[in-house]
């Protein structure tokens, strides 16, 4: 039983209807299978209006064979506002530039592909210093 965030009326109004419903802010459906979450909706980016859920775009990204792990985020974005950003890792001994990135995401609608595209490495980003110095 959900009775409020302590000391954060906002917040419990925000989220709690006045019939008691909890809004939770989870996204999934239902079918023959069951319930299936898919996602948080405060994690939706919105590009132009549109609304791009992070898993998907991640998902295509990480079918490129260099990629080993890829996350995407939102960013604040003066002409779309929010930016889609993918952070990439690449697998170690391999490369991979922007350009084929961008090319492969071609591949899915316009309003999800990234508008930036980061690949640096952690160990590359550490031996400059002020990373976790």
């Amino acid at each position: 039983m959900f009775k409020g965030y302590f000391g954060n009326e906002e917040a419990t109004k925000a989220v709690l209807s006045t019939e008691g419903i909890l809004y939770t802010g989870d996204l999934g459906y239902m079918d023959e299978k069951g319930l299936h979450l898919s996602g948080r909706r405060k994690f939706i980016i919105k590009p132009k209006g549109f609304q791009v859920f992070p898993p998907e775009v991640e998902d295509f990204i990480a079918e490129m064979p260099e990629v080993e792990f890829v996350g995407v985020i939102g960013a604040e974005h003066k002409i779309f506002t929010n930016g889609i950003v993918a952070y990439i890792k690449v697998h170690e001994g391999m490369t991979l530039m922007e350009e084929k990135v961008l090319e492969h995401c071609k591949g899915m609608a316009a309003y999800k592909r990234p508008s930036l595209v980061v690949d640096k490495d952690i160990e590359e980003a550490r031996a400059k210093g002020g990373w976790d110095t």
